[in-house]
């Protein structure tokens, strides 16, 4: 019986009903977040809550795997409500050292008992404590199975790890995975400067006592940290700034705008490219923007977007991208075709990502991407541009859509040197495309090609 919904949650209840609803029910971590952090009243509970909910989250394999190490019963055989449990207790006392031992595993205790398992809180106690108690933790041995090694780990299912050692090697592989678990807890934001300057966005979040650094890549993006809330900054609400990750504005910039170009972004929401180009177009003279997106949920949030931003040059429309538009062939200067993809790219961010993703999946999304590249290519004017994105490190999404457009559908390759930073430059940006990759880029993974159409 689960423990009774109170209006205000403590942390580690909030952590558990935030865990639970991922790992049992299999509810998308942002959402679970939403719904239960607001339910928690002191910003330094909602901290921890927010620490135990993504901390286990991202460490989630080779906390079970530690677990299973301590335990007669293997956690895939537990209740789920006491698996969720002792993966909070193990993460705390691996992780959380300003948390004593002792108090992790009297709160595991509390929480085995207030969620209907008295008959189970000695068997909790006892886990919790052979692992507070080990002097060391069982790691595979990296010389005899090292891909074994970067799953435990790095908390990375087994099925990427071969498939990313496959793709990158082992060393990069396990660049990419620390990096994951590394990433900073800082935003990306992008200034909407149609409405206000970059320099003075500075000045204005500086003065609410966020720490403000320049971005590493465009010129309009700020890194922000030290915030409870970037929604609750200065200027959101007023459409000042975008919370937009630098890789991501990289595939706008790839573009090339000039001002005056008819855009369409066919998978826009929730609108990052799509407002992006709206404010280039609008700082630079004229030009608009159609932005596209399946479900009206997706539509909504663009709409609300646009009104924030206030890009009145942008235009919503609900439309399936595999559906071809026969009104709209050879009607736009620039497509935006930020496709479907598996994520694996921004694990760093969404750890659920690598819970659910399979091969199977992933698969799928290679023949969709297709479907949705080849109308996107009829969109395109000749002489037009089509820019291809991904948020993964799938190479068989990303270079199997690059080849596609170039061999299946007779687009051109264009450098992406005049348009990227040079630090991006690398020895695939002359040939039109680039794999931004975290631990080497100071961003999400991220894919981008530029084509232009004959």
């Amino acid at each position: 019986m689960a423990a009774e919904e109170t209006k205000s949650l403590t942390a580690r209840d909030a952590a558990v009903k935030m865990l639970l609803a991922v790992c049992k029910d299999k509810q998308f971590s942002h959402a679970v977040k939403g719904k239960y952090l607001e339910k928690i009243e002191e910003k330094r509970e909602r901290a921890l809550a927010t620490r135990l909910f993504e901390g286990c989250l991202e460490r989630l394999i080779e906390l079970d795997y530690i677990i299973d190490s301590f335990s007669k019963t293997p956690v895939k055989k537990m209740k789920p409500a006491i698996a969720v449990i002792l993966r909070m207790t193990v993460y705390q006392l691996l992780y959380m050292d300003k948390i004593p031992d002792g108090a992790a595993c009297n709160e595991a205790v509390k929480l085995a008992k207030r969620y209907g398992f008295t008959g189970l809180s000695g068997f909790v106690n006892g886990v919790a404590r052979a692992v507070a108690r080990a002097e060391k933790i069982p790691y595979p041995d990296v010389k005899k199975d090292r891909r074994k090694y970067l799953s435990v780990k790095y908390s990375m299912p087994t099925t990427i790890v071969e498939q990313m050692c496959k793709q990158y090697g082992d060393d990069v592989s396990e660049q990419i995975f620390g990096a994951f678990l590394q990433a900073d807890s800082s935003i990306s934001v992008r200034c909407m400067t149609h409405i206000t300057g970059t320099n003075e966005l500075k000045n204005l979040l500086s003065d609410a006592d966020v720490t403000v650094d320049e971005g590493f890549y465009s010129k309009d993006a700020l890194r922000l940290s030290g915030m409870d809330s970037p929604e609750r900054l200065p200027g959101f609400s007023e459409g000042l700034f975008y919370i937009q990750d630098e890789s991501s504005m990289q595939a706008v910039l790839a573009a090339g705008l000039s001002g005056n170009e008819r855009v369409l972004d066919l998978c826009a929401a929730p609108g990052g490219k799509t407002m992006m180009a709206a404010d280039i177009l609008l700082s630079q003279g004229d030009g608009t923007v159609e932005a596209r997106d399946l479900t009206a949920a997706k539509v909504m949030l663009l709409r609300e977007n646009k009104e924030r931003c206030r890009t009145d040059n942008v235009t919503v429309r609900q439309a399936d991208a595999t559906v071809f538009c026969p009104e709209d062939e050879e009607g736009y200067d620039v497509v935006l075709a930020d496709v479907p993809c598996s994520g694996l790219g921004i694990i760093g961010k969404k750890p659920d990502i690598k819970l659910f993703m399979t091969t199977e999946q992933e698969e799928e999304l290679c023949v969709l991407q297709k479907e949705i590249l080849k109308n996107a290519v009829r969109y395109v004017k000749p002489g037009g541009t089509l820019v291809f994105s991904t948020c993964t490190l799938n190479k068989e999404e990303n270079m199997g859509g690059y080849v596609f457009l170039k061999e299946k559908c007779g687009m051109l390759p264009e450098s992406l040197e005049p348009f990227l930073s040079k630090e991006l430059h690398t020895e695939t940006t002359k040939d039109g495309y680039l794999q931004m990759i975290p631990g080497v880029h100071k961003t999400d993974g991220f894919f981008v090609a530029r084509f232009k159409k004959a």
